[in-house]
Formats: structure tokens, sequence, C-alpha cells
């Protein structure tokens, strides 16, 4: 009888760990560029053979009026679209993506819904060393249209708590009317 009641309690725990591990909403992973079942139909990148391939267009929501080039884009043959976006950098040991980065895929993850007409289950994040595998949450979501409704917020009043960094502002598109960038 103890028996049966042991192997009942490695069952569950072993059934915790599996959903843990499959459910999580950020996976950190080995590097992977193209993933397995999915053809590539979009991309920012120059590349040789384009047949049928989007190649640099620049992709649009206009119901969150914002707009960005995923680097890449793929469709599986059952209609699951991945976005891919590249980072130079390395992520070390860090658990978890930065926070930026993976606020841009939340964002392609509105944009691509909008013009493919289909959500993405999820995304990857891709590093020099690590690739994050983010889920397309309603909490990444939220996150990411919050964001959105602030700095549209901040434009239109002019209040706001914007910090100068210039290893973050030196390639923003609003260096040019943004009254930080100029404090240097």
């Amino acid at each position: 009888m103890i028996w049966y009641f042991i192997f009942g309690v490695f069952i569950i725990f072993f059934i915790a760990f599996v959903r843990l591990i499959c459910l999580s909403d950020i996976r950190k992973l080995k590097p992977s560029l193209h993933p397995f079942g999915y053809k590539l139909i979009y991309t920012d990148q120059k590349i040789k053979h384009s047949d049928g391939v989007v190649v640099s267009k620049l992709l649009k929501s206009e119901v969150y009026g914002i707009q960005g080039k995923p680097d890449f884009v793929y469709k599986s043959v059952f209609g699951g679209i991945i976005p891919v976006e590249l980072k130079s950098g390395k992520i070390g040991n860090d658990a978890m993506p930065r926070f930026g980065d993976m606020m841009q895929l939340a964002a392609y993850f509105i944009i691509i819904e909008e013009v493919y007409k289909k959500k993405p289950k999820f995304g990857n994040l891709i590093y020099s060393d690590y690739m994050f595998r983010i889920k397309n949450t309603r909490a990444v979501r939220k996150e990411v249209i919050e964001i959105l409704e602030s700095m549209n917020e901040m434009l239109e009043s002019g209040q706001g708590n914007a910090q100068y960094d210039f290893a973050k502002c030196r390639y923003c598109l609003c260096k040019s009317v943004c009254e930080f960038y100029d404090r240097k």
C-alpha cells in the first residue's frame, strides 16, 4: 500500500515538473535561427534567394500606431507564425532576456497579428549565446500596451520621466525632438 502512495506522489511531482518546463512563459534555450517545420515568409535582412519572402517591408499596426521590422517571420504549414528577433550581445548567465528586448518582441506580436491576421503563440529572442522562447501571453501583451499608452500620454502632455542614456538613445528615432537627448 505504501508503494502505491510513493508511486502516486512521484507521478504528481513528475507531471508538475513537466508542466513547469513545458508551460513556462519564457524558456532559455540554445540559439537556433530557423525553427524546425517553419518556412521563412519575411525578413529585414538582405538575402540571395527571396522567392516568396517579403524583404525589408515596414510592418504597421494601425490600431496601436506602431511599426517595425522584425528580423525574421516564419510560418508553419499549419499556419502558425513565429517572429524572430536577433540581438548582437550576449545574455550570459541571466535567466531572463533584457526587458526592452522582450517588449520589442511583444510589440512585434501585436504588429504581426494585425498584418498577417494570425496571433503568434510565441516568438524567439536570439542573443549570440542563448535564445529565449517567449509566449505571447495576455500579461506580455498587457505590458506592451501599457507602455505604448504611457508613451502616448507622455507625448501628448509633455510630462514624463524619460531619462537620457547615450548607449540606449543614440539610435532612437525620437532623438531629434527629444529634450533629454540634447543634455549630454
